[in-house]
């Protein structure tokens, strides 16, 4: 509905402004190329194969390059962050400690912010410890006669892989924080209501974005194996 020059929010009566509406639109197509672009963002490591010489033939010696995501825990940071935030309000609301609690409330206080964000970076360099080994890919490089340049095979490879992940990580990580915090922001900035700026962030967007970048990757390998003689 609109009415003098703003639009209603159905039943809970809010009102945004045009002006407001046409900020939040550009703000909002930023937040999804920013999503997109980490999502798809790579630390590309050059590597290069050993040459091996059969009979008057020379195979290997090409230039490649070992990709490293910049978002290697996807949006599991977020799920556990969440997750265990929720358990301080169960606590201090069977406790009655109401002031408390609404500190821990999402979107309310300094503290739940703050503790947010640090849980994210947590679990970020957590996971990807988890997922990420790089003693098995520097033998896994080291097996199939690849190497990067400079860096002996073995353990120079693992700790060169290792200093990478955890800076990038770092990036990564700062980039689950921002978009986990965004409808925070906006909400107290802007004056938003939640259900509206809960749209600009949180483990909806990157799932959103994963699944449909994962439904395109399975298209276009479909569309692959059916041309494929």
């Amino acid at each position: 509905m609109i009415e003098e020059g703003a639009i209603r929010l159905g039943s809970t009566g809010d009102r945004i402004g045009v002006e407001k509406i046409l900020v939040l639109a550009v703000l909002f197509v930023g937040v999804v190329f920013g999503v997109v672009f980490i999502t798809l963002g790579q630390r590309r490591i050059p590597t290069q194969s050993a040459k091996h010489v059969r009979g008057r033939r020379v195979y290997g010696g090409t230039r490649q390059y070992l990709p490293l995501r910049v978002n290697q825990a996807g949006v599991m940071p977020l799920f556990f962050a969440s997750s265990l935030l929720l358990f301080p309000q169960v606590v201090f609301r069977w406790a009655g400690w109401t002031t408390l609690e609404s500190m821990f409330q999402r979107g309310d206080g300094f503290l739940y912010n703050v503790l947010y964000v640090g849980l994210i970076y947590f679990f970020c360099y957590f996971w990807t410890a988890i997922t990420f080994n790089p003693k098995d890919m520097s033998d896994n490089l080291k097996n199939y006669g690849t190497f990067i340049p400079g860096y002996r095979p073995g353990k120079r490879t693992a700790d060169d892989l290792e200093r990478v992940m955890v800076r990038i990580t770092y990036v990564g990580a700062g980039f689950l924080a921002l978009v986990a915090i965004i409808p925070t922001l906006l909400s107290a900035w802007m004056n938003v209501p939640w259900s509206v700026a809960g749209f600009y962030g949180g483990t909806g967007l990157l799932i959103a974005v994963s699944v449909a970048f994962d439904l395109v990757q399975k298209i276009d390998s479909h569309l692959v194996m059916r041309n494929y003689r």
